[in-house]
């Protein structure tokens, strides 16, 4: 069966049943979708190359292209037509609750636990219609039982500490004034936490940054491992949070060579 058939067929059934179940199941298959067509290892493209290629052939595609993007129209449909339903792995499902959704859907805890609701309800679906057998249902639930809690935990962490630096840490308006002496951006890995306190280690940087300090609903949510997407400054040797976006679970989040099974294209 195809990819694309078991979404629409679901999607239909989810419309019939109320507006709000399809609306959620339309919203988390189009997520799904653009996860499979834009990250996933599904659907790597081969690059061809050519000794015949000439710069003006280069230059005409170059001008093409681009009139194509003036003109609005150069994204194509997010469509899964060419897939089989059995191509789509637990390794998927993994990485899009756990990479993915952290990514584009900010803190909107409310979306993660909504999305995970319609996955099951689909994979039940295929179950009941004979499109998914018992054995591929139970590994695709077994990974988002385990995925699920870590991704709103740190969807949660992303959505206080979005505020929090947007209030600048509760600190007085003089003591905001100053300026920073360093700064530090780019993917940090938690390589400790103590209390409200917490250590960060940045894969381009030698040193291990810290202490962090945050409120403690804030630094209870976030563990050894998460990964930040986060810029530190550095102000009279103390390092505060400047701005942050999304948060990974240490659970999901791993070293390229750890993590062979999709191979990101961005």
């Amino acid at each position: 069966m195809l990819l694309q058939d078991a979404v629409d067929g679901f999607v239909r059934t989810q419309n019939s049943n109320s507006a709000d179940h399809g609306q959620a199941a339309e919203a988390c298959m189009e997520h799904l979708t653009h996860y499979l067509v834009a990250y996933s290892d599904l659907f790597d493209e081969e690059v061809v190359e050519s000794d015949d290629w000439q710069l003006d052939e280069w230059e005409e595609q170059l001008d093409s292209h681009m009139n194509e993007l003036m003109d609005g129209d150069i994204e194509p449909p997010l469509s899964v037509y060419d897939l089989k339903l059995e191509q789509l792995e637990a390794t998927h499902i993994r990485e899009f609750f756990g990479w993915y959704l952290p990514r584009e859907l900010g803190g909107d805890v409310g979306a993660v636990v909504e999305f995970a609701a319609v996955m099951r309800d689909w994979w039940l679906f295929l179950n009941k219609s004979g499109r998914m057998d018992a054995a591929q249902q139970i590994g695709f639930l077994s990974v988002l039982a385990d995925t699920e809690p870590d991704v709103v935990r740190v969807v949660k962490a992303a959505h206080l500490l979005f505020h929090y630096v947007r209030l600048a840490h509760g600190l007085p308006e003089h003591a905001r004034s100053s300026g920073f002496s360093r700064f530090a951006e780019g993917h940090a890995r938690i390589s400790r936490v103590e209390g409200e306190q917490l250590w960060l280690h940045f894969d381009s940087q030698e040193e291990r940054i810290g202490p962090v300090v945050l409120s403690p609903e804030i630094a209870g949510l976030l563990h050894e491992g998460d990964v930040l997407d986060v810029e530190l400054g550095q102000r009279g040797g103390v390092w505060i949070m400047v701005d942050i976006g999304p948060i990974y679970p240490s659970s999901i989040y791993v070293e390229a060579e750890e993590f062979e099974h999709l191979a990101k294209l961005t």
